[in-house]
């Protein structure tokens, strides 16, 4: 029996397998300036970062289509789907789709989607515990049930330094964008219950940043020292800081850094963290 993990590139997580079980990414497309940057492993990540910030244009981004979909099913027996959350994109609902065409035409398959209700490393770390459920040989049904239970004990916290692809597409004024740049003003967030991006306040840069995010996490967010996946575009010394700020409090905690995929680099922009965590 073949199992296979599919996710689509709002987790940045682009490997064949995961812990030895198969892994599928499915890119979505980020438009800057009439140019189509697909999300996958051969993307040129500086040059899509420069044509971001170059850009005074409204970018947009567009979701897999149930062919790209069913296309990464092939060849499994029992599939396990993680998509971006539904509350920002339509994968979601092409994902489903896709599968239940792709089980009516493969009766002895088994697909499950689930809506990550996140982004980038949060999925990850549902990625991981999914494979690490099939290697202990959960049934299909029991990783069903207990993924289903563990997005409800992850969370996200983003950190965003930039602002410049909000401004360009309405989301923030734009003088609003550049006083924050200048004041080296960082704005801080999560998703919400809906899926959606909920900022939560903002705050300096500084020495004392990353030490009052890691309160933000512990004091509002709720996190008790489980695994982190911290992924950065551009700010590894950021990220490293973020890792030691949280050891602080939790010695003992598990911590990987990574660099955002394109479509996560779209929503964080240069400077930005994106912490993915396990409560």
């Amino acid at each position: 029996m073949t199992v296979k993990i599919v996710t689509d590139s709002g987790a940045s997580s682009y490997e064949s397998n995961i812990d030895g079980v198969l892994h599928v990414n499915v890119p979505l497309t980020v438009m800057v300036d009439d140019k189509a940057w697909i999300d996958d492993a051969d993307i040129d990540m500086d040059a899509f970062v420069a044509a971001l910030k170059a850009t005074k244009s409204k970018t947009s981004s567009s979701c897999p289509n149930i062919g790209n979909w069913a296309e990464a099913f092939d060849g499994a027996d029992e599939i396990y789907v993680l998509t971006i959350t539904s509350g920002l994109s339509g994968s979601y609902n092409s994902a489903v789709q896709a599968a239940e065409m792709y089980m009516g035409e493969h009766p002895d398959v088994k697909i499950h989607v689930f809506d990550s209700l996140s982004a980038g490393p949060q999925i990850r770390l549902l990625a991981y515990r999914i494979a690490d459920l099939v290697n202990k040989g959960m049934s299909f049904d029991q990783v069903v049930e207990l993924i289903n239970d563990r997005i409800k004990k992850t969370d996200l916290l983003f950190v965003l330094e930039e602002l410049d692809n909000l401004a360009n597409n309405g989301r923030v004024n734009k003088q609003v964008a550049q006083i924050a740049h200048l004041l080296n003003i960082y704005v801080y967030g999560t998703t919400s219950e809906a899926g959606e991006f909920d900022m939560l306040g903002k705050m300096r840069g500084g020495k004392k940043m990353h030490k009052k995010l890691a309160g933000v996490m512990t004091d509002d967010l709720g996190y008790h020292g489980g695994k982190v996946f911290i992924d950065h575009v551009n700010c590894p010394d950021s990220a490293e800081k973020m890792a030691n700020a949280i050891k602080e409090v939790y010695p003992d905690a598990d911590i990987t850094i990574s660099t955002c995929g394109a479509l996560c680099t779209y929503y964080a922009e240069n400077g930005g963290l994106m912490i993915g965590f396990e409560k």
